[in-house]
């Protein structure tokens, strides 16, 4: 690094600030090891880290998942240099805690902060009521905007966005509404995030009509939707049959620059062949041609997902090979969609060649693709290898769902399996199935 050899030569002497400005900018873009090899070279010197220098790298390592990293850099911080935390620290290692779920550890990190007389501010009391909300804990949520508020600290639009993606995510649209009039009334204009929020959970709840009002309100206010708008909306009309509207929303996309990514991309291809527009699916696929969307495994399972629902298998086996040919590997789920299309075709033998073929190719068939092939064999009458299934499944801890085992019951029942089948599936029933009244009698 060329900023490293000029100090080494001695043709510099950075001041703290430059060095945090270097350590800033390869935080941005994810360089954690070399911000921590910058923050050694300074201990090296005569100018020494500050606090700002550790929040900046602290709160680098937090957001990209790295925890135990900033923990122990934080540990290094108080207790060999001295460096007394401020608000910023605590909030990063409280947010990166979060993120994990490490509820025990970030209730503790709050306490120590308050213990230290320090107040959390917005930022922290934002960051609390996202985790919450993420975990569908919104009443919760509420009692911290309650206790923040107390403190004499305003929520902000963030806050509130939280609070409206948790109603959202719980299907309360109701409360969510009255959220963000509540925001509004406060002064508080909603962003595009906050409009988002609100078509996602429309969408969800397959009210269409209010999304669709909500996106023309939010133009209307001169805010322009993003690529997670359009995304949203398109996956919403796709979800209610409107598949016309969904395309026009796409082409409407790319006429106000808004540049589809991978993710529009696998909605609109999902979409068309959730509603039985495999051509069309495929015609889109064909026609993009970037070598990106080619290369997406996701995509591939998507289509031959759709063509096997359709009863186009042999479309479904030519996207298999296809990609196969272009040297990408099918995931667990590649192969269980396929598996599934053959099944539904009655082509057992190939479902069973391709069920083999996945410990050969280091792709172990997992719980779904068991039971997948199971309701095959079942639907099929195809019993040879049902018992030397099961026996795999109770080998290697697996379980069965209720539609499969409802199957089970139904082919014993009639006859067309041995009753000395059941010790085996009792092994597999899972312990919420143990209650279901409509399983309770074999």
């Amino acid at each position: 690094m060329l900023f490293k050899k000029l100090i080494k030569q001695k043709l510099c002497e950075p001041d703290v600030v430059m060095y945090n400005t270097m350590i800033k900018g390869l935080c941005k873009f994810s360089n954690n090891v070399t911000a921590l090899a910058l923050l050694r070279l300074m201990e090296q010197t005569n100018c020494k880290p500050d606090i700002v220098t550790y929040n900046t790298i602290i709160d680098s390592l937090c957001k990209d998942k790295m925890i135990d990293d900033a923990l122990k850099l934080f540990k290094e911080m108080v207790c060999n240099k001295s460096i007394l935390p401020d608000v910023i620290t605590y909030t990063s290692l409280i947010c990166g805690l979060c993120k994990f779920g490490r509820w025990d550890e970030a209730s503790k990190m709050l306490k120590q902060m308050e213990d230290e007389k320090i107040s959390p501010n917005v930022q922290t009391f934002t960051v609390l009521v996202d985790a919450f909300c993420k975990e569908g804990k919104v009443e919760e949520a509420e009692a911290i905007i309650d206790i923040m508020v107390e403190r004499g600290e305003v929520p902000n639009i963030v806050t509130y966005n939280s609070l409206i993606d948790g109603y959202c995510l719980r299907g309360e649209m109701i409360k969510a509404r009255e959220i963000f009039d509540s925001m509004t009334l406060r002064g508080l204009a909603p962003n595009v995030v906050t409009y988002s929020s609100l078509l996602n959970g429309y969408c969800k709840n397959l009210n269409i009509e209010k999304a669709v009002q909500m996106f023309h309100e939010m133009s209307g206010k001169g805010l322009k939707p993003n690529v997670v708008t359009y995304n949203t909306m398109i996956q919403g009309f796709f979800q209610v049959g409107r598949c016309v509207d969904a395309r026009k929303l796409f082409d409407e996309m790319h006429a106000q620059g808004q540049i589809p990514n991978q993710y529009t991309y696998r909605i609109v291809l999902g979409g068309l062949c959730s509603n039985r527009q495999v051509e069309d699916a495929l015609s889109l696929f064909h026609l993009i041609g970037d070598s990106r969307l080619n290369s997406d495994i996701v995509v591939y399972t998507i289509l031959i997902d759709g063509a096997g629902k359709c009863g186009k298998v042999d479309i479904a086996r030519v996207l298999f090979q296809g990609l196969i040919d272009k040297g990408l590997q099918p995931n667990v789920r590649t192969y269980t969609v396929m598996i599934s299309g053959f099944c539904q075709e009655g082509q057992l033998g190939e479902a069973k060649l391709l069920f083999l073929k996945m410990d050969e190719s280091g792709c172990p068939p997992d719980n779904v693709t068991y039971r997948v092939f199971l309701q095959g064999c079942l639907k099929n009458q195809h019993y040879d290898d049902v018992e030397m299934l099961l026996q795999e499944m109770v080998d290697r801890g697996d379980s069965l769902d209720a539609s499969t085992l409802s199957l089970f019951i139904d082919h014993i029942a009639a006859g067309l399996l041995h009753r000395s089948m059941l010790k085996l599936l009792g092994k597999l029933v899972p312990k919420e199935l143990m209650d279901d009244p409509s399983l309770c009698d074999w």
